[in-house]
């Protein structure tokens, strides 16, 4: 046996060190044309130009403010530097580090909780950045064909063999995109080197569906790992930095903090910046630098301690990084959200969710997707989408005939917001609209076992359950279904029938329930498939706006008066009381509980 498994573990060595050699060369493949992928990229990477990190960009102060676009930039030029010293591909860990974030939600993290904790109501499932941005780019924008469009118009001497070699290999940057979740410290970041495309596009799916499951996933890459971590060693100073400068560190009086204090200089001093720096920082009230010395510090850290097949960085140095985060959780992140954020947005969100669902419901937009793809549409894209447009609105644009020989109809019933919506729904083609229903259903599988679990540990465990709050937001269906699983299983155990109960019991009990609700026999909590569907494509489209696009959106829609905006919009700094006003979100007291959790001040993570 020992033989056995002494073999078995060196063939697997043998199988990853071919598979590490194997990306080197498909990346390579890439690296010719970084320009024509970056290029294709960028253009569905403009919202990041004005989008805040950890400030709300409708409450920022200062132009320094740190905008996603100067993140951004600043993990291409760390991915850069520390993969030129582990002989890593410094062209393609750029372009991914560049356009990491290009999945993120209207007001930052918040934006995208919002979202699913209202499709938690629903049993939905949830968003997360990273997955916004993959599947927006490979299944509504189809980037996969535009990246090899813009390669063969820039090289026309480009053969088809070698086209689909690049084509082949274009997902490990997707991959990146998708992987580079790193809110939860590890000791290392080591790539799935065996992971193929089809698992990529599972993992996608499962970030929809399952809670969690975006902390989980490993990159394909060890580029896709670095840019990992140095997404980290971007954000964790520039959120230090952010804090002071917004006025939202506050002492226990109130009173604001724009100088650092004890708890960050013992922090900073511990990682070797010297106390002379800290005060000529506190008397300038300018902190960039020291944020570029810990920047400094943790990169070559990294490449102290890494390999081409495993990032990492010292126990001590990644300790104190984490320490500096769990600070700024403290002293800035948890002041970020106040009440009247989440007391007004999360029930606009909810309103705008529930008419575009229906929009979507009474226009058959699924159908007209259909249609559109039966068609063969997909090459002449946008006039394809401009003809169903004309047809949904019934009106002609721009002169275009519509399906009546070109007579001219009434002038639609929709507004131009409705319009926008369902101009971004009819880019979609059936394998985006799959993807959908795909999460729909895994979504509603992990929904029920998620309730089932909650009811039976108060059944059987006697743990208590209290129905499920959130300021702004409404669980009516949620707490409705749990409660109904409560009577199920109260009556099992009268009966007799909860002995034995295991992982088979439960999965089969899942599939029951599944099972019923698809046949229209459970419908009191549920709702059918093309009413989820219609629900997740409304909440895509919303995940889809910016900042001043969402603001924008809820004036227009009248969710919000000129008061409300205006209160809405206040600056951080000329807000007086603001510990008093502050909220904190429960996905943010677990994250940064979890993130707190993790790391050991005596050096160790755990």
């Amino acid at each position: 046996m020992k033989i056995k498994n002494t073999i078995k573990k060196f063939q697997g060595k043998t199988i990853d060190t071919t598979k590490r050699f194997q990306r080197q060369i498909e990346l390579k493949r890439l690296e010719k044309y970084a320009n024509e992928i970056d290029m294709v990229l960028t253009l569905y990477n403009k919202k990041s130009c004005d989008e805040t990190m950890m400030v709300k960009g409708l409450r920022k102060s200062s132009g320094e403010t740190t905008v996603r676009k100067t993140h951004q930039e600043d993990v291409e030029k760390i991915t850069k530097e520390i993969a030129k010293k582990l002989g890593l591909n410094e062209q393609i860990v750029g372009i991914m580090a560049k356009h990491h974030d290009v999945g993120h939600t209207f007001l930052g993290h918040s934006g995208e909780w919002w979202i699913s904790n209202i499709q938690e109501d629903d049993g939905l499932g949830l968003v997360c950045h990273n997955a916004v941005g993959s599947r927006e780019l490979v299944f509504t924008e189809h980037i996969y064909d535009q990246m090899i469009e813009k390669i063969k118009v820039h090289n026309p001497e480009i053969g088809l063999e070698k086209l689909g070699k690049i084509r082949e290999a274009l997902w490990l940057i997707m991959d990146g995109i998708n992987t580079h979740n790193g809110e939860t410290p590890e000791k290392e970041y080591v790539p799935d080197v065996r992971k193929t495309e089809r698992e990529f596009e599972s993992e996608m799916l499962k970030c929809y569906g399952i809670k969690g499951y975006d902390r989980t996933i490993k990159p394909a890459t060890a580029e896709a790992s670095l840019m990992r971590l140095a997404d980290q060693i971007s954000y964790i100073p520039l959120d230090m930095v952010d804090g002071l400068r917004e006025g939202l560190v506050r002492d226990k009086d109130g009173n604001m903090v724009d100088t650092l204090d004890e708890d960050y200089i013992r922090v900073l001093t511990a990682l070797e910046i010297d106390k002379v720096e800290i005060d000529t920082a506190n008397k300038e009230k300018s902190y960039s630098k020291i944020a570029e010395r810990l920047k400094e510090i943790f990169v070559n850290d990294v490449i102290a301690n890494s390999t081409k097949g495993k990032i990492t960085m010292s126990p001590r140095v990644m300790t104190l990084m984490n320490e500096l985060r769990n600070l700024n959780n403290q002293k800035a992140v948890n002041n970020v959200i106040l009440k009247e954020d989440q007391e007004t947005y999360p029930p606009a969100i909810r309103k705008l969710r529930d008419k575009y669902a229906k929009i979507f419901l009474e226009e058959n937009l699924d159908q007209k997707i259909e249609q559109r793809n039966e068609k063969g549409s997909q090459n002449q894209g946008k006039r394809e989408c401009n003809r169903l447009l004309s047809a949904t609105l019934r009106l002609s644009q721009d002169g275009m005939e519509t399906e009546d020989e070109g007579e001219v109809e009434t002038p639609s019933e929709y507004s131009e917001n409705d319009e926008k919506f369902i101009r971004y729904v009819l880019k979609s083609d059936t394998g985006d609209l799959q993807f959908t229903k795909r999460t729909a259903q895994l979504a509603l599988r992990e929904s029920i076992g998620e309730e089932l679990d909650i009811a039976r540990d108060h059944v059987l465990n006697q743990k208590v359950y209290r129905d499920k709050e959130e300021l702004g937001l409404d669980y009516t269906k949620k707490n409705a279904r749990i409660k109904s699983y409560l009577s199920r299983y109260m009556r099992k155990l009268n009966e007799g029938e909860m002995v034995g109960y295991n992982a088979e019991t439960r999965n089969t009990e899942i599939e029951t329930i599944y099972k019923g609700i698809l046949s229209g026999k459970l419908p009191k909590y549920y709702e059918d498939t093309k009413i989820r569907v219609a629900k997740l494509m409304a909440g895509k489209y919303i995940a889809s706006l910016n900042d001043s696009e969402f603001l924008q959106l809820l004036k227009e829609e009248r969710l919000i008066s000129q008061e409300q905006e205006e209160s809405l919009t206040r600056k951080y700094k000329d807000i007086e009381n603001l510990q008093d006003e502050v909220y904190i979100q429960s996905n943010w007291k677990s994250v940064s509980k979890a993130q707190k959790e993790h790391t050991n001040v005596q050096g160790e993570v755990k």
